[in-house]
């Protein structure tokens, strides 16, 4: 804004006119008294994290991971994400960085456990800006994401998406996200087919009441869930080509049972699958892939150090 303010004033904009086009460009109102001690070279304004007011790749993206319960907002207009997954928190810190026009990202701060929980890795950065347009009304912020829907559709599913695989009686693999907002995935299910030809069904998945367990731990749902299932063999390697995650596991996890289900015939695919994967606490897990840190979390749980930086 500061560099904006000086272009302007060289083509001979003065205050009100300059702090009237910044308002339209930022969404952000400067006054212009501020300005005018700009141009006069007399003060010049903190680093602070503002951007266009306009749809982008990075935008869309954020977006998407903050619809999927990714984000707590704060009214300090701070923008907190949270997570298991290091991939997760640093493709989002990318993606912040490069909202904000940063060369160089905040760093990852990492809040370790004494019980056996994963850590958990944490991005922050404050932004009022940013803060504001996240709390629009859904239909405003979906018409701004899905200028980029692989962005946004990538944001969502890594924040809430899931990799199933059935190995019981048959062998079923399916792709999807579960959420409340029954609105909001029937937006996504129409921009799955309308953008990437990607078929997907929404149905109920838990009623409000009942209980949810998440890497062994039992949650009780405060509202009535539903689930949008990505299940046609097309339609998942069009999901992986297109959209897919940036936690790698699930990316592996999906990759590994699309190809099992292609080379083997049916009553072989079950017996392959359990020969890379073990089921830890209800969730498939690949064999000889864990982190030290999550061997340690879900084998031990012996986790005990401060939050810190990630190195």
């Amino acid at each position: 804004m500061y560099a904006k303010s000086l272009e302007l004033r060289s083509k001979g904009l003065g205050a009100d006119r300059i702090a009237a086009q910044l308002s339209d460009a930022y969404s952000l109102r400067v006054a212009p008294g501020t300005i005018s001690h700009w141009i006069a070279g007399n003060r010049r304004p903190r680093l602070r994290n503002i951007f266009k007011s306009k749809p982008s790749r990075a935008l869309s993206y954020i977006i998407g991971a903050n619809l999927g319960d990714g984000c707590k907002l704060a009214k300090s207009g701070c923008v907190k994400l949270e997570v298991t997954d290091l991939d997760f928190a640093q493709t989002f810190n990318s993606r912040m960085a490069e909202l904000f026009s940063r060369d160089v990202p905040n760093k990852i701060l990492m809040r370790r456990f004494e019980t056996d929980r994963l850590p958990l890795y944490i991005v922050k950065y404050v932004s009022r800006q940013l803060a504001n347009l996240l709390i629009l009304p859904l239909n405003r912020l979906l018409r701004i994401a899905f200028v980029y829907p692989r962005e946004f559709l990538r944001g969502f599913f890594d924040a809430e998406g899931h990799v199933d695989v059935r190995a019981t009686s048959d062998f079923q693999v399916s792709a999807g996200v579960e959420n409340s907002n029954k609105r909001l995935l029937r937006g996504i299910k129409e921009i799955l087919l309308t953008a990437c030809h990607i078929g997907s069904t929404i149905n109920e998945k838990r009623k409000s009441g009942s209980l949810k367990v998440i890497r062994g731990k039992t949650f009780r749902m405060r509202k009535t869930s539903f689930t949008l299932l990505i299940i046609g063999l097309q339609d998942l390697q069009n999901f992986r080509k297109q959209i897919g995650f940036s936690i790698s596991r699930k990316n592996q996890k999906l990759a590994d049972a699309l190809l099992i289900t292609i080379n083997y015939r049916p009553k072989e695919r079950i017996s392959r699958w359990t020969q890379d994967y073990f089921k830890l606490r209800g969730e498939w897990v690949k064999r000889q892939t864990l982190s030290a840190t999550e061997s340690k979390v879900l084998r031990w749980g012996r986790m005990g150090l401060p939050e810190g930086p990630v190195v």
